[in-house]
């Protein structure tokens, strides 16, 4: 499971970074182009600002020329009735918000339009109080300044001589201009946010004036719009000239707006971005683990493989159906197997050997009963009483050929007695399935061999040794193997006794069926030799050979099967 989360975590991380990477460089190729478009048209909005505000001057510098014009060489005006009314005619004519007359230092006259050019603030302050500006009016030349207020709107003036036809005092005309709002929203874009600065100093904004002063642009982008990531993108902002004045300093617009466009795609880019490393994930997770599958099946066989074979379960085999890297680690499994088998069955080999150096009889007794021990366990497999793996199979084949070994503890001349053994000599001889036992067991992974072959001589019903074991307490491979040893010991010939007709030894078998043997392996076992003898036409019993047949033909070392189960016998 480690291994399976750290593939699946290699795969998640690779993804993740790939789709982070790319989506970093994506949404900042995006960022990047919006935010072209974006002071692409900041740049449009200020150009229509520069040649909004050219016209209105202009309209102003044409009605001051015009209004000096219609006032040169006429009688001084006064606070009478047609003063007034010419003046106002003069407002409504050229479209200006003030109209002020001076003559010397005296205010002569004035006119102004009710709403924005009847602030009080907006009266000119004369003289002007800038010198430059004073000497330039005197010098009878045309001026234009900024008015600040205290508490109304700052104001442009616009000034000229009026001509004269005589020694009479300089007279001079005055057009006001507020810079207000109202001017502010003609100027700017719709939606747009903008201030009109001289200098340092704020003369006007719009949609409305900072409820806190400073004059700092700083404080205009409160009156910005909300957008998303506010804090991570800040508004566009640009700040133009607009007049240059005649007191050496300009009129400025400052025009401010926030990056919808760059929001709204940084907001579609994450979002997408999410979706898309969702996805990745699931991706990565349902990748790394087919990956991990692939590479942790062959790697599990091993270490089932690897168990079992700790365990004792000599026939293991792994199939070999990959060609990498995995398939050779497997291959060189199973020939480290096959070696570890072949060692097993080389020892095995050794005792059957010895056993059969010990007297012709029992070398043919120990084939006899292998391969018939074999055929009943799979008659008892097909009838469904018990089910053996390929590992138990090969247990079965081992005890079956070393249930005698403790014999080479006995001396041939009690082996191949022929007459009755004395109360010693059967003492002795009872003696060989613990000594079997022991042999088998130092062998090391045959602990289940060595206790069959302790059991061997067990009966059903608890009167056998060496234990006095009965019924389900005795090994199923044992009671199989006690049934076959008696059948063998009784159609054979041996040194104590005669052979007996093979009728006769199955009557005797179902007579000790239920004390002697196991009533169930009894009637498996006349099953396996009578469907035997139908096979070969009442000709000599053959099996086909078992694990013995290839250790005394000297054949192939190896007996192997498919791999048994994970899980411990």
């Amino acid at each position: 499971m480690k291994l399976r989360g750290l593939l699946v975590f290699s795969h998640l991380a690779s993804i993740v970074a790939v789709v982070l990477v790319i989506g970093v460089l994506a949404l900042a190729i995006l960022l990047r182009g919006t935010a072209d478009v974006e002071r692409r048209s900041m740049e449009n909005a200020l150009a229509s600002v520069d040649h909004l505000f050219d016209q209105r001057f202009d309209e102003l510098v044409y009605a001051r020329n015009e209004i000096t014009s219609r006032l040169a060489f006429r009688a001084p005006l006064g606070s009478d009735l047609a003063s007034l009314g010419l003046l106002h005619d003069l407002l409504e004519l050229y479209r200006v918000e003030r109209i002020e007359v001076f003559r010397g230092l005296l205010r002569e006259a004035e006119a102004y339009r009710w709403g924005r050019g009847s602030h009080p603030d907006l009266r000119t302050e004369w003289f002007p109080p800038n010198p430059s500006v004073a000497a330039q009016v005197t010098g009878g030349r045309p001026v234009a300044w900024v008015q600040l207020a205290r508490s109304g709107p700052a104001s442009l003036k616009l000034c000229a001589a009026i001509p004269s036809g005589g020694p009479q005092p300089a007279r001079w005309v005055v057009v006001t201009e507020p810079i207000d709002r109202p001017l502010l929203s003609r100027l700017l874009p719709r939606g747009g946010v903008g201030a009109i600065f001289a200098g340092r100093d704020l003369l006007a904004a719009w949609p409305r004036h900072p409820q806190e002063g400073g004059g700092q642009s700083r404080d205009l982008e409160s009156l910005l719009p909300p957008v998303p990531f506010a804090g991570l993108i800040p508004p566009l902002s640009v700040r133009h000239p607009l007049l240059q004045l005649d007191d050496g300093g300009s009129l400025d617009i400052l025009l401010l707006a926030p990056r919808q466009a760059s929001a709204e795609m940084l907001l579609v880019g994450l979002r997408t971005g999410f979706l898309v490393l969702v996805g990745g994930v699931l991706m990565a997770v349902a990748l790394g683990s087919g990956v991990a599958a692939q590479l942790l099946a062959p790697l599990q066989s091993l270490l089932e493989g690897t168990a079992a074979m700790a365990r004792g379960h000599l026939m293991v085999r792994l199939p070999t159906t990959r060609s990498d890297e995995l398939g050779a680690l497997t291959k060189e499994f199973n020939r480290m197997a096959d070696e570890i088998r072949n060692t097993y069955v080389g020892v095995i080999s050794t005792l059957a050997e010895v056993v059969e150096a010990k007297s012709h009889y029992t070398r043919q007794h120990i084939d006899r009963v292998e391969r018939l021990t074999r055929l009943t366990a799979e008659v008892l497999e097909q009838r469904g009483w018990v089910r053996f793996s390929s590992h138990q199979r090969f247990i079965l084949s081992v005890a079956a050929i070393l249930h005698d070994v403790g014999k080479i503890a006995i001396a041939n001349e009690i082996l191949n007695k022929s007459g009755p053994l004395s109360v010693a000599e059967r003492s002795q001889m009872l003696t060989h399935p613990e000594v079997g036992a022991v042999i088998v067991e130092r062998m090391g992974k045959l602990e289940r061999a060595a206790e069959i072959i302790r059991c061997a001589h067990e009966h059903f019903d608890g009167s056998g040794y060496p234990r006095g074991l009965k019924g389900e307490e005795i090994p199923i491979e044992s009671r199989i193997i006690l049934v076959v040893d008696a059948y063998d010991a009784m159609t054979m010939e041996r040194p104590y006794s005669v052979v007996r007709p093979q009728e006769e030894a199955i009557a005797e078998l179902r007579q000790e069926a239920g004390r002697q043997f196991d009533p169930v392996v009894v009637e498996a076992f006349i099953e396996a030799i009578t469907g035997l003898e139908k096979e070969t036409s009442g000709g000599p019993v053959a099996v086909d050979s078992g694990l013995y047949r290839i250790l005394h033909a000297g054949g192939p070392g190896t007996f192997t099967a498919p791999r048994p189960p994970a899980s411990p016998e």
